[in-house]
This record gives structure tokens, C-alpha cells and sequence, in this order.
């Protein structure tokens, strides 16, 4: 199976961080690995006009982004909250690479039901977050459930996903962040029936 993890955090010593090595750890003797980490990549979030106009047309440092996403089984995505949504650089690959003609297309004028492009059957998120679950449920409602489920697995009729959110990570112990990170790779582990 083809795995594609995308990360997007600027701190390398980060929980997220953390949560991606150890995914990859357990990945990698039984799938083949992709690795984007958005800000090592100094990946460019803008999308470009030309990208905007003309579904054809691809920038030539976006297309290595296309190809990983259409070769992916699996897609794991790894990132803060940040306002309720994605890092910046996040939210660009996702306009710049869940593109028309790849993620997805459409029958008719663009105004019906999308087409499933991408041969993805798994997708995960996982969040980390410095508000608790009750304020982010009672308050905030989870915007990030809403785009991750609703936005964009559903549009791209991923069968299953799978997303957790772990907080309050500002202050929270190692032993806490071990355990989220086992949380993490066993969810990983069971949904892809590794042994």
C-alpha cells in the first residue's frame, strides 16, 4: 500500500513532529512511505492564477504534491489547530494539490455530485490542540472535524476516515505525549491491519 504523510508544523522538536516520525516508524516495514513536511519543503501555499484558470495547467513544483496524492492508498495528515482551522501552508496544499482533475472531478458543468478521482481508501487526521475537548466541542463546535469529514473526505469519498485531536498539549507531560503518540500509531496499526 502507498502511504502519503503530510505534515505541517514549523517546529521540528513538535508533537506533531513526534506523532509523524513514530507513524512512519511502524509504516514503513510494511508500505511504501511518502513524506511531505510542508515547511521543510518550503512548499509555496499560493495558488497561482494560471493553476486557477485552467485545470491543465500545473506549476512545476506542485506537480511531485499531485502525483504522491494520486498514488496514495492512504493519506495521513498531521497538524496543529491554529484557529480552528489548518496551518497556512496546509490549507494552500490543499488548494494547490486537491485540485480539480485530481482529487476529484465532476460529470457535468461543476455544479453536481463530484467523481471520485483518487484511489484513496484510508485517510487520517490527527490534530493537536492547546484548548480542551469541552471548550473545542461547547464553543468552537470543531471546525476542524467539519473540513477534514465533511469538506474534503466525503467530496473525495475516502471509505474510511479517521481523525483524533489531542489536547491540552502546552501543558502536557511526556508521559501524556507517549501516550498520545501510541494512541496514534495503534489507530494507524489496527485500521491498516498491521500486525
Amino acid at each position: 500500500m502507498n502511504v502519503l504523510v503530510v505534515l505541517a508544523h514549523p517546529r521540528s522538536e513538535s508533537l506533531s513532529h513526534g506523532l509523524c516520525k513514530q507513524i512512519v516508524k511502524i509504516l514503513q516495514p510494511f508500505h511504501t512511505v511518502t513524506i511531505h513536511d510542508l515547511y521543510r519543503d518550503s512548499f509555496d501555499p499560493i495558488l497561482k492564477e494560471n493553476e486557477l484558470l485552467d485545470i491543465n495547467y500545473f506549476s512545476d513544483d506542485i506537480l511531485p504534491y499531485c502525483h504522491a496524492l494520486q498514488a496514495a492508498d492512504c493519506l495521513i495528515i498531521i497538524h496543529p489547530n491554529w484557529w480552528g482551522a489548518p496551518p497556512a501552508i496546509l490549507k494552500g496544499w490543499i488548494d494547490r494539490v486537491i485540485r480539480l482533475n485530481v482529487g476529484y472531478g465532476f460529470n457535468d458543468n461543476g455544479e453536481g455530485d463530484p467523481v471520485k478521482l483518487l484511489k484513496l481508501r484510508y485517510f487520517f487526521v490527527f490534530n493537536t490542540s492547546n484548548t480542551n475537548t469541552e471548550r473545542e466541542m461547547a464553543v468552537f463546535h470543531d471546525p476542524l472535524e467539519n473540513i477534514w469529514r465533511h469538506c474534503i473526505a466525503n467530496f473525495l469519498g475516502v471509505e474510511h476516515f479517521t481523525r483524533s485531536m489531542f489536547s491540552i498539549v502546552v501543558s502536557s507531560t511526556c508521559t501524556e505525549r507517549q501516550a498520545w503518540i501510541d494512541t496514534c500509531c495503534q489507530l494507524v496499526k489496527d485500521r491498516l491491519l498491521i500486525p
